[in-house]
């Protein structure tokens, strides 16, 4: 489903075109995010304010929000974001971060949801546990994917999005097709902001292929193999890793291997 020239094909796609992805973003980790969306060759903008949204959206080649660090002013703009993405058909990449943690987190990503403008949601396993309404279930994203792939195929038809739950390994589901995309570093668990820059990542590979099932596998295969890159390169060093892994996603043209990394699951 996903080969070696398909993602590279699309790598040279992002660095030809430089798509801007529009994020509203943790501000824990806004650096790291556009330093990784720069790296893979995409143009990072990151804009809240509910006064600028429409027009840098109508720029954007794709649209990537981060529920991270939430106020009542960010929520605002959140909501309206995907709105406008929804008015004018831009890819939506939303990340629940925290879903399931606090009543506030898990209403905002689902109201976000329910606006049917959401093209992706990527989260860990308990904040796509809580999407799917397993409130107060904790299992690790194995258990989730293999002992049953219903939570993510629930999320993704009740809502019509792409479904990828993170972790040791990636699952990934539209509700019909399910791929594992497996790899990585245990590094990733030490270093604050992986999974938000990993969906820089894939919102950079949704702008140029529209089906967001392998832009995801796609973004996460590259994702998993910088951060292995970056373990060999930098030891068991979780600062020297997070700089590491910026120059590994810049030159992953140069270490990308598919084989064994991906597994259909259904098709």
């Amino acid at each position: 489903m996903i080969s070696e020239v398909d993602v590279l094909g699309d790598l040279v796609r992002i660095r030809e075109k430089r798509p801007l992805i529009h994020h509203i973003m943790n501000f824990v980790v806004m650096t790291d995010s556009a330093n990784a969306t720069l790296a893979i060759g995409a143009s990072p903008i990151m804009a809240h304010a509910v006064e600028e949204l429409e027009d840098i959206a109508l720029m954007a080649d794709a649209i990537y929000i981060n529920i991270g660090t939430l106020d009542s002013f960010w929520v605002e703009s959140m909501m309206k974001l995907a709105r406008i993405s929804g008015v004018y058909g831009k890819p939506l990449l939303l990340d629940p971060v925290g879903a399931g943690a606090s009543k506030l987190r898990s209403r905002v990503a689902k109201d976000l949801l329910e606006t049917g403008s959401v093209s992706v949601v990527k989260g860990n396993a308990g904040e796509m546990l809580a999407l799917a309404g397993y409130s107060g279930l904790v299992k690790g994203v194995d258990s989730l994917a293999e002992e049953a792939f219903e939570p993510l195929e629930r999320i993704a038809v009740q809502y019509n999005v792409v479904a990828m739950a993170t972790g040791r390994v990636d699952y990934v589901s539209d509700g019909r097709r399910l791929i594992a995309v497996e790899g990585g570093s245990e590094l990733f668990k030490y270093t604050t902001g992986t999974g938000c820059m990993l969906g820089s990542i894939v919102a950079s590979f949704m702008a140029v292929n529209k089906d967001f099932l392998k832009a995801s596998g796609e973004a996460s295969l590259v994702f998993k193999r910088a951060g292995e890159v970056s373990e060999t390169r930098a030891g068991r060093n979780p600062a020297s890793f997070r700089l590491e892994l910026i120059n590994a996603i810049h030159n992953i043209d140069r270490f990308l291997t598919v084989s064994g990394k991906v597994r259909v699951i259904k098709s």
